[in-house]
């Protein structure tokens, strides 16, 4: 089977391909198929695209090149041309445009028999599934909010957007992490378009070890409280803060928060637990390496979640899966948004507040669940006893993402 793979070209897997080594970091979705794939005998060949500035791409041209520790070899389309932001949106308009040329030579040039594009490369997925020469897989991890707005908006961009939705993919494959991706596609896609929904995967590992610095942070006799986020907005990091500030003025000295991730609005909450008098009892942690994150996750008491937009990420799995008592706003009953979060967890497991912004309503959960250690050793139960049963391992869900490619391909042949 020969395989074109399309993703946009992350930050986390930038790092290494710059130093030509495979080195991902985030964003195990990709990765992992990816390195899943590298072992199988099919010809797979992987196409990066660079979308924004951020990524900090060295070369203006396309290169394909060996990477270490990763059998096959990559290219990478850059932004053409290299307009300065004062061209606005034309910028993102040439770049698609260039972006489809370079993927369109690719393609004409493997003849593959089977097209996976992941969400960004909307356009250059759907042109291709137009002309049907090849099966094309659209893989859509999750749908942010400016894809729920595009169904409504008018303008050009907004008509031709909804025009690439409605391609007649082979197939749509959508996380299942809690943004309204069933919904939206019911909404957005063509009504004969096959898709189906996917939960990441999480693998427990036994006896996890902490380095000296986070298993520092975790002593004590505190109730520990963990957020793990990247620190930006929509994530209610300074709310996190607010609500853990007033718990501490209700039970002074009772609870130690622990903050994992990094973000522009690290420097905010460090100020806000400062002027609230209670910085000494807020840990950052930073990054936190993945193969450290379960254990951190195991030894802490309470972990919040505070995001806007859905709350079965990789980082919430991965919390239930370790057994923790967690805190998650309500599912807000627009566009979906979490009403897969309520069905993998009932209300009697994950503690729920009003919203993302209910400071006060997470401030008094926390002080119930440190006072009623009973209550969090039973939701904390409850959330294992439910994850273990309906989450797989990533080893389970990529391989069942592989055994889909190869009978699509077979469909298509």
């Amino acid at each position: 089977m020969r395989i074109l793979y399309v993703s946009r070209l992350f930050s986390g897997l930038a790092e290494g391909l710059r130093d030509r080594r495979w080195d991902p970091r985030g964003v195990p979705t990709v990765y992992r198929l990816l390195e899943a794939l590298d072992k199988t005998e099919h010809d797979l060949r992987v196409v990066f695209t660079v979308k924004d500035d951020a990524v900090d791409w060295p070369s203006r041209k396309t290169c394909t090149f060996p990477i270490e520790g990763f059998g096959r070899e990559i290219t990478v389309v850059p932004m053409r041309p290299p307009l300065p932001t004062a061209f606005g949106r034309a910028r993102g308009y040439l770049r698609e445009i260039g972006q489809y040329r370079e993927i369109r030579r690719l393609c004409d040039d493997i003849m593959p028999d089977i097209a996976y594009f992941d969400r960004v490369n909307i356009y250059a997925a759907s042109l291709p599934a137009r002309r049907k020469a090849v099966p094309v897989v659209w893989r859509i991890m999750g749908v942010p909010p400016a894809m729920h707005d595009m169904l409504d908006l008018a303008g050009p961009v907004a008509r031709i957007t909804r025009w690439a939705y409605r391609a007649p993919f082979s197939m749509a494959l959508c996380s299942r992490d809690g943004s309204g991706g069933e919904q939206w596609m019911e909404r957005a896609l063509a009504p004969d378009t096959p898709r189906r929904m996917m939960l990441n995967g999480v693998d427990p590992i036994e006896n996890p070890s902490l380095d000296d610095h986070i298993r520092d942070a975790v002593s004590g006799p505190e109730t520990k409280i963990l957020f793990v986020a990247r620190l930006v907005e929509d994530k209610g990091c300074l709310e996190f803060v607010e609500a853990v500030s007033g718990a501490l003025d209700r039970a002074p000295g009772r609870f130690r928060a622990i903050v994992a991730g990094d973000g522009p609005f690290a420097t905010q909450m460090r100020a806000r637990a400062d002027d609230a008098g209670h910085g000494k009892q807020f840990h950052f942690l930073g990054q936190v390496a993945h193969n450290q994150m379960l254990g951190l996750q195991q030894a802490c008491d309470v972990y919040v979640s505070l995001n806007r937009m859905c709350n079965l990420t990789n980082a919430n799995l991965e919390a239930m899966r370790a057994g923790v008592c967690m805190i998650i706003p309500t599912s807000p009953g627009t566009r979906g948004i979490d009403v897969d979060t309520d069905e993998l967890m009932p209300e009697d497991t994950i503690f729920r507040i009003a919203s993302p912004d209910d400071v006060a309503g997470l401030r008094e959960a926390l002080v119930h669940l440190e006072s009623n250690a009973q209550d969090r050793t039973r939701r904390a139960r409850a959330i294992a006893l439910r994850a273990e049963q309906l989450i797989p391992t990533w080893d389970a869900r990529i391989t069942s993402e592989i055994e889909l490619l190869e009978q699509l391909t077979e469909a298509g042949n």
